[in-house]
C-alpha cells in the first residue's frame, strides 16, 4: 500500500496500538472471552462462516479474535481490512473473485476461497485501530438487518477497546503515582525535618494523612499511626508551649493564613526539652474541612549556633583560637545546608519527572526553611572572608589530563551551587568560588585561574572593578573574563565590555550547556 492510500492519521493510529500493547500478536495465544463471543455472535447472527476482529499494523494485520479460521495474521497490503480502515462506514465486497482489487488476494485464491466480505472500522476516539469483519465462501451481500446487527456488534467491540484504553491509562497512572510516592518517600527521608498533611474536620476532629519518615527524629519513637496519632505528637510538646501552639493553629485556620511557631518537645529519655520550629498553611476544602500542609524542623542546633555566635563575639576579644574554632564550626554547618538548598532547587527545576503541585509546594517549604537556616549560620561567621588568602589548591589530574580552573565570583549561594553542580562530574574543571569582589580578586592573584566568571553587582568591589583589577595585573591580564548578570540592558553590556570583559552572559544561565559554552569561550580566547 503506497503512502497515498494510508489513513491520514496513520502515525497516531500506530502509536495508539503500541500504547495498548496491540501492535502485533502475542508470543503465546491470548483469548478474550468477550471478543471471542462477539465474533461468534457476528458469524451466527449474520449467517457467515468466518468472523474476525483485525488490528492493522504498519506492515501486517493480526486477529485479536477469530471464528471460522485458524489464521493468526497476514500481510497488510492486499488485505480487505486495510481498505476498511480508510473509511468510516461499511466496506463490502460482494464477490471478491470479480473485483480486480482482490481477485489475486491469498484469501481468495488460497485454501479459504473467500468470496464475500463485509467489514466495519473499529474506532477508538478519532483513531481507527482495525476492523470487525465477516466473510463467506460464496458471493453475497448484507441485507439491511444484517448491516444493522454488524454495526451494533462493532459498537460493542469499540466499547471493549475503550475499556482497554482506560485500563492501560489507569495502570500508567498507578505507576506514575507509585514512582512519585517513592520519590516523595526518599526525598522526605533525606529532608532535615518532618513533612505532614493534616485534615481538620468541622467540630474539632481531624486525622493525619501523611507524616514523613523524620517523625521519630522530630518527636521521638512513636507507635504506628492510628486515628489518635496526632495526640501522641501533641503529648510530646512542652506543656508550657502546647496551648499557644494549638491556639495559633486555630487562629490561622479561622483566618486562612499561614501558621508558624517555635516550641519545645520532650523526647523520651532526653535530659532536657529540645526546640522545634513548625510552619504550615491551611486550605479550606469544599466539604468544609481544612487541609494543612506543613513542615516541622529540628532547630535545637540553631539555638546552639546562636550561642556559638555570642561566644564568638566574646572570644574575638579574648582569643584568636576561639575565632578559628567558630569559623570551622560555621563551615562544617554550612556544607550540608548547601546540599539541601541546591538539590531541592535542582529537583524543582527538573523537567524529566515534573512534580505534582502539592509535592512542589512541599519542596518549596523545605527550600525556604533551609535558606533561613543557612542565613542563621552565615550570621555566625563570614567564612568567605576568614578563608581569604588561604584557598585550597587542587593539582591537575594524574596522567597528563589538563585541568582548567574556573573562579566564580557570586554572592548568591544558590547560583554558586548550580554552577558547581553543572561542572561537578567534569574532571577537566576545577571550580573556585568567592562571595564578593575583594575576595575574588585576592583569590585570582593567589590561584591564577584560566577563567573568571563574575556577577556585576557584588558586595564591595563590583564586577567591573574586579575585571579592571585583573587587567591591571601583568600576571592576570590575559585571563578569560566573562560577566554574568541579570541586567541585559545595552548600556550595562557596553560598560562591561569597555571595562575589559571578553564576553557578557545574562541570567538565567543554562547550566546544562555551561561546560560546552565555557569550552567554546576558551577556544575563542586562544587556550
Amino acid at each position: 500500500m503506497n503512502a497515498a492510500e494510508l489513513p491520514l492519521d496513520e502515525a497516531q493510529r500506530l502509536q495508539c496500538l503500541a500504547e495498548l500493547g496491540l501492535s502485533e500478536p502475542p508470543a503465546e495465544p491470548e483469548h478474550d472471552a468477550v471478543l471471542d463471543g462477539l465474533v461468534r455472535c457476528a458469524a451466527h447472527l449474520l449467517g457467515f462462516p468466518i468472523a474476525l476482529i483485525s488490528l492493522v499494523g504498519e506492515r501486517r494485520m493480526w486477529f485479536k479474535a477469530r471464528y471460522g479460521t485458524d489464521a493468526i495474521d497476514c500481510e497488510r497490503d492486499p488485505s480487505f481490512c486495510a481498505h476498511t480502515i480508510r473509511g468510516k462506514t461499511l466496506f463490502e465486497v460482494p464477490d471478491a473473485a470479480a473485483d480486480a482489487r482482490f481477485a489475486s488476494n491469498p484469501w481468495v485464491i488460497g485454501e479459504t476461497r473467500l468470496r464475500a466480505y463485509a467489514g466495519l472500522p473499529i474506532r477508538l476516539g478519532n483513531l481507527t485501530l482495525g476492523a470487525l469483519c465477516v466473510g463467506d465462501t460464496v458471493p453475497r451481500r448484507l441485507d439491511a438487518v444484517q448491516a444493522t446487527l454488524l454495526v451494533d456488534i462493532a459498537k460493542a467491540v469499540e466499547a471493549w477497546f475503550a475499556h482497554r484504553r482506560e485500563h492501560v491509562d489507569l495502570l500508567a497512572s498507578q505507576a506514575r503515582l507509585q514512582a512519585q510516592a517513592e520519590l516523595l518517600g526518599r526525598l522526605s527521608s533525606e529532608t532535615p525535618g518532618l513533612l505532614f498533611q493534616y485534615r481538620s474536620q468541622p467540630g474539632g476532629s481531624g486525622e493525619l494523612g501523611f507524616v514523613s519518615a523524620q517523625a521519630e527524629h522530630i518527636f521521638g519513637p512513636v507507635a504506628p499511626l492510628r486515628p489518635e496519632g496526632l495526640r501522641v505528637f501533641a503529648e510530646r510538646v512542652h506543656p508550657e508551649d502546647l496551648p499557644g501552639l494549638l491556639n495559633g493553629m486555630r487562629e490561622a485556620e479561622a483566618r486562612q493564613q499561614p501558621w508558624q511557631r517555635l516550641f519545645r518537645v520532650h523526647l523520651p529519655g532526653a535530659a532536657r526539652p529540645t526546640w522545634r520550629s513548625g510552619r504550615a498553611s491551611p486550605s479550606l476544602q469544599a466539604d468544609g474541612s481544612v487541609l494543612w500542609h506543613g513542615f516541622i524542623a529540628d532547630v535545637d542546633e540553631h539555638i546552639e549556633i546562636e550561642n556559638l555566635r555570642r561566644d564568638k563575639l566574646a572570644a574575638e576579644e579574648a582569643s584568636a583560637a576561639k575565632s578559628a574554632f567558630l569559623s570551622r564550626a560555621s563551615h562544617e554547618l554550612r556544607t550540608p545546608l548547601n546540599a539541601v538548598i541546591g538539590f531541592s532547587q535542582l529537583l524543582l527545576l527538573s523537567q524529566d519527572e515534573p512534580l505534582a503541585p502539592r509535592q512542589q509546594e512541599r519542596i518549596e517549604w523545605v527550600l525556604d526553611s533551609a535558606k533561613r537556616l543557612h542565613q542563621l549560620v552565615d550570621g555566625l561567621l563570614d567564612v568567605d572572608r576568614a578563608q581569604q588568602g588561604r584557598p585550597s589548591a587542587t593539582d591537575a589530574e594524574p596522567g597528563g589530563t589538563r585541568t582548567v580552573t574556573l573562579l566564580y565570583i557570586e554572592d548568591e549561594p544558590l547560583n554558586t551551587l548550580l554552577v558547581q553542580e553543572a561542572l561537578r562530574d567534569r574532571s577537566d574543571w576545577r571550580v573556585l568560588h568567592a562571595a564578593d569582589g575583594s575576595a575574588g580578586l585576592a583569590l585570582a592573584k593567589a590561584q591564577r585561574p584560566e577563567v573568571v566568571l563574575t556577577d556585576i553587582n557584588l558586595p564591595g568591589l563590583s564586577g567591573l572593578d574586579v575585571v579592571r583589577g585583573l587587567r591591571a595585573d601583568a600576571a592576570l591580564a590575559g585571563t578569560l573574563c566573562i560577566a554574568l548578570s541579570a541586567d541585559a540592558t545595552p548600556g550595562q553590556i557596553d560598560r562591561a565590555m569597555q571595562a575589559g570583559f571578553d564576553d557578557y552572559w545574562t541570567k538565567p544561565l543554562d547550566i546544562l550547556a555551561l561546560a560546552g559554552r565555557l569550552a567554546d569561550a576558551l577556544m575563542r580566547h586562544g587556550h
